[in-house]
This record gives C-alpha cells, structure tokens and sequence, in this order.
C-alpha cells in the first residue's frame, strides 16, 4: 500500500476516533517512520510495543523506538537501550485472555496426546531438530500447525511426516486444540533472555488443558516454575512425555487447572491494559 494511503486511512481513523494516544505494536505492516511522524506532526503520544525483541531489535524495534514517546518490550535486557535513545521504558508481558483462553473441553478432530502450534523459524531449527523431531520420528500421536512446516528450503521440515502437518490452524480454533490434547508444546526463538518468552505459555496455560511442555529458557523458569515442563535436551523429552502421558486424567486436570489459575491472576490482558495506561499517565 502506497505510503500516501497509509497516511490518508491513519488520518481518518485519528479523526473518527479522536484517540488521546496511540499504540501499536510488532511489526504492523505499515510503513513505520512515514507513520510515526504522522502521529508526531499530530502531537499525539505514540506508545510502541516492541514484541519480537531480542530477535529482531536492531532491524525492527530501533526503527520505531526514535519515532515514538514510550517503548514497552517483551525483554528486560532492551530497556537499557531505549533509554539511551532518552525514551520511557519498560517490560510488557504477553498475556492470555479469560473471555477466549478457556477450557472447552476435547473436542474428537484434536485428539492427540501433543500439538503444536508454531512457526517453524530457522532460529528455531536447534530445538526443533533435538526437541520436536524425535517426538514425530518416533511416531507419538502428534499433530503441528503453522508456517513454513511443508517448505523444503527449511532446514527441519514434516515433508517426510505429511500426516503430522496441519497446515494453518484459524486461531478461532486455538482454545480448542489447547483442551484437546494431554501435552501442548512449546518452542523459543530465545533463550537469552530473563522475561521474553513466546505468547504459547500464557495463551496455553489460561485454557487449562493440555500440560506445557517446552525447551528451556530462563525467563519461562521464572515466570512459570513448576507449573510447566521444561527439557534441555532429548532424553529430558522423551522423559517428560512419558511421565505426564502416565499421569491419570485426573492429576492432568488438577495440574493444568492450577497453572490456569496462577496466570488468571497474573497474566492476563486486562492487566497488562492498566499496565499501558499508567505508562500513558506518566507521559
């Protein structure tokens, strides 16, 4: 879309809704310094939320962090940095929200003992290759969506496994999957970091079914404890698997309604929508 439409369609909606701030966040597809200076020409604060640090701070994030008035970040160890540039900042978690990550119940085209769902990065292959692919190779009842799973340029790919591919799951269905499946996986871009995680912990463990399981981070340590599974190696999986697949149904569902619980009340976007507006009360 031509930079002038961009412009114009801003204009407008700054006009219908008469905002008293912005707030965007990631990569919104438009063109960034064309639209933050739109939003600065206007005087209006603009809030920015750098979800995909650490990965993608240099190209993506520290295009919008001079453009705008606050920088909110998934990872601790970015503040420093747009503080430099003289901007407020501070950690913004994802979240799960109660009114959609819910428990439905299994519903019968879901059930597998484990999904994912997941794009498959090249900045995941390491994991992918020791953490995901001996569970396909070793055919458990498994079942993946997401981009990039049938792409043969892809280092690690399910071209051989047709049958555990799913192509594009409508994220409508997502609570579904969740209560479906015994164990919902997980997988990191990073692990350097002592807050960023992936939005799959919040979102899985707020629908309280399936029980998380993931490769190690740090910051998914602190932030989830024991009420998640984390691997740091192969063995580790096939380990965790087999103990939470040897689990009663019962001690699966206490487990997971505990772990629903905590991010109820911790981590969910009502919070985290108090947390920007008192950013903004700052400003």
């Amino acid at each position: 879309m031509p930079v002038t439409e961009q412009r114009r369609r801003l204009l407008s909606a700054i006009r219908e809704f008469k905002p008293d701030f912005v707030f965007s966040e990631g990569y919104p597809g438009f063109n960034g310094p064309a639209v933050c200076q739109t939003v600065r020409d206007l005087s209006i604060p603009h809030l920015y939320w750098a979800i995909e640090d650490p990965v993608s701070t240099d190209y993506l994030s520290m295009v919008y962090a001079p453009l705008v008035d606050y920088v909110f970040t998934t990872t601790a160890e970015c503040v420093p940095r747009y503080e430099a540039l003289g901007k407020g900042s501070e950690v913004l978690l994802f979240g799960c929200n109660p009114e959609y990550h819910y428990y439905t119940g299994p519903r019968t085209e879901y059930l597998y003992d484990m999904i994912l769902v997941a794009t498959n990065y090249d900045s995941r292959y390491q994991e992918i290759r020791w953490f995901i692919m001996p569970l396909v190779e070793r055919g458990y009842s498994i079942k993946i969506w997401g981009l990039y799973w049938d792409d043969r340029r892809k280092p690690v790919n399910l071209l051989s496994y047709p049958w555990v591919y799913g192509g594009l799951l409508p994220y409508e269905q997502l609570s579904y999957v969740y209560s479906s499946a015994k164990i919902v996986l997980g997988v990191n871009c990073d692990d350097t970091s002592i807050t960023q995680t992936s939005m799959r912990p919040f979102e899985a463990l707020g629908c309280g079914g399936g029980l998380y399981l993931a490769h190690y981070t740090k910051a998914q340590e602190s932030l989830f404890g024991d009420l998640i599974f984390q691997v740091r190696n192969t063995e580790q999986t096939l380990d965790a698997v087999n103990t939470i697949l040897s689990m009663s149904e019962n001690e699966r569902r206490e487990r997971a309604l505990q772990a629903q619980q905590y991010v109820y009340e911790r981590h969910t976007y009502q919070l985290r929508a108090e947390q920007i507006l008192k950013a903004f009360g700052r400003l």
